[in-house]
């Protein structure tokens, strides 16, 4: 069966129209700050994020009952540590700064910067009590107990992912 004239002009527009479509659905072009299942790697939420971008890593130490700040950058595909700050030492926590990194004390704040490494992944257990695990990024605070759960154990890594994994997947929420 012969199409219509004006069908087959259509369809050598539809066709690679749909192409481009399905590209942009599938191709991994936007990276995350991903937190996900560490046993099977399920995407359990996500930040948008991008090279240079920093973030914070915030609790409540189960002993000291003070806030401390984990810092850092992502770059590469791997996460950087920047700066760590706290208000008490002791159990727990660094009385000194190690080789190479700045020991500073700043408003009753302990800090620790210019940290060395990277890892390509951190593993966190979501404290059931006291903790109140957030992340902070671009001035925004998520609570890691009211979006993923207490007690639960998430890796925390960079990945590339498509539209369709954005759309589908759950983004952190204040």
């Amino acid at each position: 069966m012969k199409l219509p004239r004006f069908l087959t002009k259509y369809w050598l527009l539809a066709v690679p129209l749909g192409a481009v479509f399905l590209w942009y659905l599938v191709y991994p072009s936007h990276q995350i700050l991903a937190l996900e299942d560490p046993d099977n790697g399920e995407l359990l939420s996500y930040l948008p994020v991008t090279d240079g971008d920093h973030f914070q890593i915030k609790y409540t130490h189960s002993i000291h009952l003070s806030d401390v700040n984990e810092e850092y950058r992502v770059q590469g595909g791997r996460l950087y540590p920047y700066q760590l700050i706290y208000e008490d030492t002791g159990v727990g926590m660094p009385a000194n700064a190690e080789a190479g990194q700045t020991f500073t004390m700043d408003d009753g704040k302990y800090i620790i910067s210019n940290l060395q490494g990277s890892t390509d992944k951190l593993y966190l257990t979501i404290g059931a009590v006291k903790a109140n695990h957030q992340i902070i990024f671009n001035n925004t605070s998520y609570s890691l107990q009211a979006n993923i759960g207490p007690g639960e154990t998430i890796a925390i890594k960079t990945r590339n992912v498509n539209h369709w994994m954005l759309w589908k997947g759950d983004r952190l929420h204040e």
